[in-house]
Parts: C-alpha cells; sequence; structure tokens
C-alpha cells in the first residue's frame, strides 16, 4: 500500500535567498519522499513572525541563521561567540530545551554583516581586511543602515574593535549600493551573500579580528514533527556543509538582479551539486 500523502508547510522570510533555500527545501523532499507534497508560503514576513507561525504550527519548517537565533530568538541571553560550530551547537541546544525545536545541521555559507568598499577603492589602498581600512589616512564618508550605524554590534562595536572613524549617512539597502556605486561614499555595510557585491563589482573586506558573529542557515522545525518525518529530516541534511558564500551570492544575483525564479536557480543548483 502507497503511504497517505502528508502536506508540509515551509516558508520563508523576505528576499531572494530564502526563496531560493526554501525551493531547494521542497525539491529535496518531494524527490527523496514522494507520498509528501509540500506547500511554500515564500516572503511569509519578518523573524518574529515565522518563529512564532511555527511554535503554533501554521507552518512546518523555515530557513533560520544561528546569529539571529542567540541574538532575537532565544530567551536565555548569552554572549556572543565568534566561533561558527560553537555557535550552531548553542543555537541547537537553546531552542530545543526553550522550545521544543529541531535545528538541523548548517550550510557552509555565512549570511554576516560585512563592510564593502569598490574594487577600485581596494586595489588602490592595498585594502583587504577591516584592519587595512583602518589604516586609511582620510575620514572616509560611509552609508550605513540606520540599525546598524546606532548597534553595539554594528558600527558602534567596530570603531572600539577596528579603530574606524566615518562620516555616516544613513540610507536604505538599495540607496546604499547606489551611493557606493555613483562615488558618493566610500563604505557601505551590508551581508556578505549580498547581490549587489557583485552587481556593483564591490570586495566584502575580511573581518579579521572576527568581531561580527556567526550567521549560518540551517532548517528549524519542532521536535515532533521532525521524529514523525525521519524522512524529511533525512533530506532537508543533504544541505548540511554545502553552499558558500560566492555560491549564494550568486544565486541571489540570478533572482535579484537577472530577474530568473527561485525555484529554478534552485533546482540548477541541486542538479550541478548531485543532489537532484
Amino acid at each position: 500500500m502507497a503511504p497517505k500523502e502528508e502536506k508540509v508547510v515551509i516558508a520563508g522570510k523576505l528576499g531572494s535567498e530564502p526563496d531560493i533555500l526554501i525551493n531547494m527545501y521542497k525539491y529535496l523532499i518531494e524527490r527523496n519522499n514522494p507520498h509528501v507534497k509540500v506547500t511554500l508560503k515564500n516572503n511569509f514576513g519578518g523573524t518574529s513572525f515565522l518563529f512564532n507561525a511555527l511554535k503554533t504550527g501554521k507552518i512546518d519548517i523555515y530557513p533560520e541563521f544561528t546569529g539571529t537565533v542567540l541574538q532575537g530568538l532565544a530567551k536565555k541571553k548569552v554572549a556572543t561567540l565568534h566561533d561558527p560550530a560553537k555557535t550552531y551547537q548553542l543555537a541547537k541546544k537553546l531552542m530545543a530545551e526553550e522550545d521544543q525545536l529541531t535545528y538541523l545541521p548548517a550550510m557552509n555559507y555565512q549570511n554576516g554583516y560585512d563592510l564593502a568598499v569598490t574594487k577600485a577603492f581596494a586595489k588602490k589602498n592595498n585594502i583587504k581586511s577591516l584592519s587595512d581600512l583602518a589604516k586609511v589616512d582620510a575620514s572616509l564618508t560611509a552609508a550605513f543602515d540606520p540599525d546598524f550605524a546606532n548597534q553595539q554590534d554594528g558600527y558602534l562595536g567596530l570603531k572600539k574593535e577596528y579603530g574606524l572613524n566615518f562620516k555616516v549617512k544613513t540610507m536604505e539597502p538599495a540607496l546604499r549600493y547606489k551611493a557606493i556605486a555613483s562615488g558618493k561614499v566610500a563604505v557601505v555595510d551590508g551581508y556578505t551573500t549580498d547581490p549587489q557585491i557583485k552587481q556593483y563589482d564591490l570586495v566584502a573586506l575580511k573581518d579579521d579580528k572576527s568581531f561580527f558573529p556567526p550567521y549560518q542557515g540551517a532548517p528549524l522545525l519542532k521536535t515532533s514533527f521532525a521524529k514523525k518525518h525521519p524522512g524529511v529530516v533525512k533530506s532537508l541534511n543533504k544541505l548540511a556543509g554545502k553552499i558558500t558564500e560566492a555560491e549564494m551570492q550568486e544565486m541571489n544575483y540570478k533572482v535579484t538582479v537577472k530577474h530568473e525564479s527561485a525555484s529554478k536557480v534552485a533546482r540548477q543548483y541541486l542538479k550541478q551539486h548531485g543532489l537532484l
């Protein structure tokens, strides 16, 4: 007798990256579990909305990042860890203890904060890292996200850690990247997998003092769901340790800039890497 059809609901936060990831989840689950039908809810909402939807059973799975778990979701407040493996293990432990959630093994890449400059500026000033940037004499102008500009885990902490001192303008992401592309500012903040890094020929500078917390993505689901669906868990674990920052940035670029569908881009990656 064929197993009874089961429905699984997977949601993603706003933007191209969660959309690509949840499409990968769908392909992997349906390929390996023919009786499971996956419904995707892309651009479903922000972090707290998805977290609550998961706990109340409105959705079954969503991709979450280790740094976000420790800084925003865990009730227990912990000091920032800079080791990705320790960060993941602590996030996994707290989700299990506090909310009876299972945090599956993380992918390889980090979607963390970064500071970026143009390739031309980096070459001219021989800059590869944030320590190199601190040695540039001129008082540089930077465009930062309003939150990043005023957070201890953003610019305020970076100033202390690296001795940076910029003239700061605050603006939204699309405007920040346009400002650096047109030469109005020298430095912008962003995320390591932002497609605009490729689009505008920028360099994400190495955080050589490991100031920023690790942000690795992994599927988050109820432990009760994981126990009932071992086949789903096994399928999702195929992404453990996979996808580099360069690969994720390239996929984000295809969806955001070239307007390819997240479904197509996700499928291409899985096929290229022998996962489908």
